[in-house]
């Protein structure tokens, strides 16, 4: 099969547009957004048409350098186009050759910028990207489009002089147990605790720092009590809309928070109770190039599995 004809003669952008609510579907979180910014950037750039992100409709956009809402984009009738660039859920990590285009799924794309006689379409994907081999031009687009303003600057270095750590000189262990533990309200232990220590404790080298990320604050405060171990307690908030609570700008500001917190490690270990790697922490470490490895904590039987 070919690619589709692109006949919006007028197209110049290609806009990832990032809110709760889209006119067929609900946003994923924060991962799923930069997943599919990878995907749209590339796409774009095989269409020799501009890509831009646009965060302004979502409450994120309160702590992130933003233009505001764009005149010509309707916020109320932005697609979610559904599709993941993907034969199958094995190649969650990277495709054979870093490499895979799926060419009935980019004609989706296609067909809804064809709608369209506009200059700027605006749309929303989560797909993965169609080669991993990055380039830093396009990791730090993508950071342009997501630089703290003052207010979280002004907050990310209080977290530094609370933690009293320094950028660049510690490890992040990212912890994923599950979105029922996302804040202190409705946080407990979770069932996989053990298995989660275990596996921290066949990491941990004394000699290095390590920062703890987490969705469950009671992990937080047991891990808390390990020397080298830096935590910071704070409610979070899932930035999708598919987390059907509602949601505080505390604690979007927090996730915000651990997201450019995890951007000035020098490593990042994700450890989840999901098979799918964490994207929170995954294209953190794509967007600014940082080494990492993730943990599958299996519930049971109690297995880990190194990806």
């Amino acid at each position: 099969m070919r690619l589709e004809k692109l006949t919006n003669t007028n197209l110049q952008t290609i806009v990832q547009i990032y809110q709760y609510d889209f006119a067929n579907k609900k946003s994923p979180g924060l991962g799923d957004l930069l997943r599919g910014s990878f995907y749209l950037m590339q796409l774009s750039g095989m269409l020799n048409v501009g890509f831009k992100l646009d965060i302004s409709n979502h409450p994120m956009s309160e702590f992130i350098i933003n233009n505001g809402k764009s005149a010509d984009i309707n916020y109320n009738n932005i697609q979610f186009v559904v599709g993941m660039n993907r034969p199958e859920m094995s190649y969650l990590i990277n495709p054979p050759n870093n490499t895979y285009f799926d060419v009935n799924f980019a004609n989706k794309i296609i067909q809804e910028l064809n709608k369209s006689r506009a200059k700027s379409v605006g749309l929303f994907t989560n797909a993965f990207p169609i080669y991993y081999n990055f380039l830093d031009y396009g990791r730090n687009f993508i950071k342009s489009q997501l630089m703290p303003n003052k207010i979280m600057t002004d907050y990310i270095d209080k977290a530094f002089n609370n933690l009293r750590l320094k950028p660049n000189t510690y490890a992040v262990i990212h912890i994923r147990t599950g979105d029922e533990y996302l804040s202190t309200d409705r946080g407990t232990s979770s069932p996989c605790t053990n298995q989660i220590l275990n596996a921290i404790n066949t990491i941990n080298n004394p000699t290095k720092k390590y920062l703890i990320l987490s969705d469950n604050n009671t992990l937080k405060r047991i891990l808390k009590k390990i020397p080298n171990f830096y935590v910071h307690l704070h409610n979070i908030e899932h930035l999708g809309g598919e987390v059907n609570y509602n949601k505080s700008s505390d604690g979007i500001k927090n996730t915000l928070l651990e997201f450019y917190l995890m951007s000035y490690s020098n490593s990042i270990l994700s450890l989840s109770i999901y098979e799918h790697i964490s994207g929170f922490s995954r294209y953190c470490s794509e967007v600014y190039n940082i080494p990492f490895k993730n943990i599958y904590v299996k519930k049971n039987p109690i297995k880990m599995k190194m990806l």
